[in-house]
């Protein structure tokens, strides 16, 4: 008499069909060998086609579906209805998958994570009624404790978003709740308001201990974890700190340091670098502008003077006369003056700091990715920011 190994079979459902489909082929193969034919088979009909024929005649094939069939029968009422409940809540539903493929993995530590990050990801997009019962399942999973639903909670008190008042000490404290399980994003967001010192005084020292716990538990598409920890190091002096933090991370944070340090870089990637820093509100990329391009020597396109003006500028209030400093500039880096040329170079030093400066103060004003952001969950990359910008609007 055949028996069935229940406890097996039950821990997966797809474990029964594979090993269903495992014996169909063995019963298949077996069939054929018994069924093959003595006769040579007709001219352009293989061996395998006609054993294949002769299987497909013979009803084996039949025969084993119905014993499997059976089979897995007898297993789901030996498991019971509970069990298979729990498996089929256990696999993931069509909107989760559907999110996955399109958005990709975000990161969980619970088994309801999957479940959250959808229903989070729903609630900007949701209106009146709708959105009222999304954010009740939402808080009922933080009451729970569920940590992707304590960091979402979290963010809701830290900006005041969907009606509920700011307030960052119930902020702190859910992101800490979250934390305690090793939940990446709340720790991020932990070590961002440390360092900016939101609800408390600036604590750069903690926000380092805080952004190297959550670089420890992996690297994160988004690049906001690697971004603040490599900036962070930056701000303190350690260079070799920064520089390994910074190596493959595609922050803005992180490109300070990588383009302040790396002399091997092409200068024209170095000041890409630095200028698309500066859209991420950090003023340091001026400085570093006027530091890298002086490094690089006298050039025709005078980039040294330029950048030397445009970081000046941030710091001199009121009017000032471009083309005086740019001729004052161009008059201190040059042999001779007064060589032909040296008027249309001069206004050309001073059209580029006009336009220049105009599209570095619309790149700080526009910064689109939000660097300063804390988030709801990670990865959070632009498609993430873009969906959740409407409702940070409305923020009390």
């Amino acid at each position: 008499m055949r028996t069935v190994n229940v406890q097996r079979c039950v821990s997966s459902r797809r474990l029964i069909v594979a090993s269903g489909a495992l014996t169909l082929v063995a019963a298949a193969a077996g069939a054929a060998a018994v069924q093959r034919p003595g006769n040579k088979p007709p001219s352009g009909v293989t061996p395998e086609i006609q054993w294949n024929r002769d299987l497909l005649r013979s009803g084996r094939v039949e025969e084993v579906a119905a014993s499997m069939a059976q089979s897995n029968k007898v297993v789901q009422e030996a498991a019971g209805t509970s069990v298979i409940d729990r498996m089929r809540y256990a696999l993931p539903s069509v909107e989760q998958l559907s999110s996955s493929l399109k958005y990709g993995n975000f990161i969980t530590v619970s088994a309801q994570g999957s479940e959250v990050i959808t229903l989070i990801r729903e609630v900007p997009v949701r209106k009146g009624k709708d959105r009222n019962d999304v954010l009740t399942k939402l808080l009922n999973y933080s009451r729970q404790g569920v940590p992707e639903a304590q960091t979402f909670s979290g963010f809701v008190y830290e900006y005041g978003l969907f009606g509920a008042r700011r307030d960052l000490k119930l902020a702190r404290w859910h992101y800490e709740a979250a934390a305690a399980q090793r939940y990446q994003p709340a720790i991020f967001n932990l070590a961002n308001m440390t360092y900016l010192g939101k609800g408390q005084s600036p604590d750069p020292e903690r926000a380092r201990e805080l952004i190297h716990r959550a670089v420890e538990i992996g690297a994160e598409p988004s690049s906001r974890v690697c971004g603040l920890a490599s900036f962070i190091e930056y701000r303190r002096g350690d260079r070799d700190a920064a520089i390994r933090l910074g190596k493959s991370c595609y922050s803005g944070l992180a490109n300070i340091p990588n383009a302040a340090y790396d002399n091997q870089m092409p200068l024209v990637r170095r000041i890409k670098l630095l200028r698309d820093s500066i859209g991420t509100g950090a003023p340091d990329g001026y400085r570093w502008l006027e530091q890298i391009t002086q490094q690089a020597g006298p050039d025709k396109q005078q980039l040294y003077c330029k950048y030397r003006i445009i970081n000046r500028l941030r710091n001199m209030p009121g009017s000032t006369d471009v083309k005086a400093l740019a001729r004052t500039c161009y008059e201190n880096s040059v042999h001779d003056p007064a060589a032909v040329g040296a008027e249309s170079t001069i206004r050309g030093i001073t059209t580029f700091v006009i336009s220049e400066t105009q599209a570095l103060d619309q790149l700080r004003r526009t910064d689109r990715f939000h660097h300063v952001w804390s988030v709801p969950y990670l990865p959070f990359a632009q498609v993430d920011v873009d969906l959740y910008e409407p409702v940070m609007k409305e923020s009390k």
